[in-house]
């Protein structure tokens, strides 16, 4: 179950989980681009925002004292796809949030990752293993589609901290409009995701396995030389989020 309490400015969600676990989700506009690093005075200033709001925020502010599971840090995307062949420096290139970060404004993350790796794959079988075209037309296929998704993560920032009681009253209209089936999605973004898918080279795939066990495996064959991690230029947006309560490590 997922539930949120908007103000002005700043929005806290509480996530049902299992084994009855819960996770609170604070969000807040700052001006300020200073961001606390130790967790003592990350929760002072959590109090400060929310401590005069209503719904349960005293409770969970309250339970956030007894916490010493807290995430908190600046809502921020990636960007570097201004100029071309940004994503890639000789044999290196970036995939996901390392080259093109949505931040949870527009979500997809994992989606986008994956989109990334396959067009990446395909462009890769295309020039027969030229890493330099490979990592160009890669930027080119993928940057526009990308860069849409950034452009609307940004304009939906309002939802989690609308700028007045105006916004907050429309946004949630919106909302209540959501609930209804077959609410149609923005025609740009449908025109964008045909285009894409047009301009996609498939990489090839093998199959192998047993049809009597149902197991399967797929490969993508790729070449290439690792990599360490390059230096590249972001920005930075000016929203804050913040993550309390017990959360689910995975094992590595």
């Amino acid at each position: 179950m997922y539930v949120m309490y908007s103000e002005v400015g700043q929005q806290v969600s509480r996530f049902s989980m299992r084994d009855d676990r819960t996770m609170f989700l604070f969000t807040f506009a700052d001006p300020d681009a200073n961001t606390p690093s130790d967790p003592s005075s990350q929760k002072v200033v959590l109090g400060q925002r929310f401590g005069n709001s209503g719904w349960e925020c005293p409770q969970i502010l309250e339970g956030l004292d007894a916490t010493d599971e807290l995430y908190f840090d600046r809502v921020s995307q990636i960007e570097m796809n201004r100029r071309e062949g940004s994503w890639a420096r000789g044999r290196v290139t970036l995939v996901g949030d390392a080259a093109f970060s949505v931040s949870l404004l527009g979500g997809q993350g994992s989606a986008l990752r994956m989109t990334a790796a396959y067009i990446l794959a395909g462009e890769m079988h295309r020039s027969n293993g030229d890493h330099d075209e490979t990592c160009a037309r890669y930027q080119q296929v993928f940057g526009p589609f990308v860069s849409m998704k950034q452009r609307a993560a940004r304009r939906f920032a309002g939802a989690f901290a609308p700028k007045s009681t105006t916004s907050l009253f429309l946004r949630n209209q919106v909302f209540r409009l959501l609930q209804f089936p077959g609410w149609p999605m923005r025609q740009s973004d449908a025109n964008s995701a045909t285009e894409l898918h047009s301009r996609t080279t498939d990489p090839p795939v093998s199959r192998s396995g047993s049809s009597d066990s149902g197991s399967q495996s797929w490969s993508v064959p790729a070449t290439g030389r690792r990599g360490a991690s390059l230096p590249l230029p972001y920005t930075h947006s000016r929203t804050h989020h913040a993550r309390s309560g017990p959360r689910r490590r995975s094992s590595p």
